[in-house]
């Protein structure tokens, strides 16, 4: 998935290119998320690769995607890695936010965060970082209160939940 994410932003010309490219891909992924046929069109192995093409063919020209895009996703479905496309589409949303300079972090608490407190958050991370800070927050009750942090591999678990598990009598 790395290589395919990688090829797609060498061919495209500039961050305009790319953006529209990230565009379509968003587009595409919703449809393989709201429409269970259409993921099994993607992930079956019996339907035939021509076959596939045709009918990829007729939904993108409803579409109106780039033929940069679209040539992309016909050489998925050749190479037969079509089924695939969540990871490379995983993939080349991790190589923009590199190439932008982006970390982003997943922040779970146990009660929505006020905007106030996100803003100290996300300049203090920011300010740790180095780097422009995208917040995915995640709403988790079961932590009973307190903060968890993952930024890559890095997990920060300051949750009640975590101290009342390791605290020993």
């Amino acid at each position: 998935s790395k290589r395919y994410s990688k090829a797609l932003i060498l061919v495209s010309k500039d961050n305009e290119e790319i953006k529209e490219i990230n565009k379509n891909f968003l587009l595409l992924m919703k449809l393989i998320g709201k429409i269970p046929k259409f993921k099994n069109l993607i992930n079956s192995p019996l339907l035939k690769i021509p076959n596939k093409i045709e009918i990829l063919n007729k939904i993108f020209k409803k579409l109106d995607l780039s033929k940069k895009f679209i040539g992309f996703i016909f050489t998925l479905t050749k190479h037969g890695k079509l089924p695939m496309v969540d990871k490379v589409f995983d993939q080349f949303q991790e190589t923009i936010s590199l190439k932008n300079n982006i970390t982003k972090v997943d922040i779970t608490t146990s009660i929505p965060i006020d905007e106030s407190l996100e803003k100290k958050i996300k300049n203090k991370l920011q300010e740790q970082l180095s780097s422009k800070v995208e917040l995915n927050k995640i709403v988790n009750p079961e932590i009973i209160g307190g903060i968890i942090l993952k930024i890559k591999s890095i997990m920060i678990d300051h949750s009640i939940r975590s101290k009342l598990l390791n605290f020993k009598i």
